[in-house]
């Protein structure tokens, strides 16, 4: 086995940490170079090699430590960034990453209410929440309600009378 990459090999790791699940190891190995008639084999013998996969594994495991968060690492960004803001006196940006960091330290909590109710539809059109329905707005709903009975009995009614003749 050898240790040496070719630059053709280095090239497929870079395109498959680059592009990782955004393209796939056949079309990264014809944008490494390799010819398309037998990109999709190639990139398969170069996935089965053992370093390929292990540089590939370790690019990839870098990246995501050098852009992991957590809330220590996030505070000291913003105060960064904050002083930097101080030195260029920026105000705006300054007052923007001190608040940031007084959220991230539980200063401010954001609280959103969602209220909602239900309307009911009056004979009339218009439309009221249910705990402000007078009297008579049921008495009007209950009409209406009485009056489409009315029609599709009378309705049926007449159906069934021609159906009898």
């Amino acid at each position: 086995m050898k240790n040496k990459l070719t630059p053709k090999e280095i090239k497929f790791i870079e395109q498959m940490v680059q592009y990782c699940g955004k393209k796939t190891a056949t079309q990264c190995a014809i944008d490494s170079g390799f010819k398309v008639a037998g990109a999709r084999t190639r990139a398969s013998e170069l996935m089965a090699r053992p370093e390929i996969r292990n540089e590939i594994e370790i690019k990839l495991s870098e990246i995501r430590e050098k852009y992991s968060i957590d809330k220590n690492k996030h505070f000291q960004e913003l105060g960064e960034l904050r002083d930097m803001a101080k030195e260029t006196k920026n105000i705006n940006a300054a007052v923007a990453a001190e608040k940031l960091r007084g959220q991230v330290a539980g200063f401010y909590i954001d609280k959103s209410i969602i209220a909602s109710a239900e309307l009911i539809s009056l004979p009339d059109g218009t439309k009221k929440v249910r705990d402000e329905l007078t009297e008579e707005d049921i008495e009007a709903q209950l009409k209406g309600i009485l009056e489409k009975h009315k029609l599709i009995t009378a309705h049926e009614n007449k159906n069934n009378s021609k159906r009898k003749k």
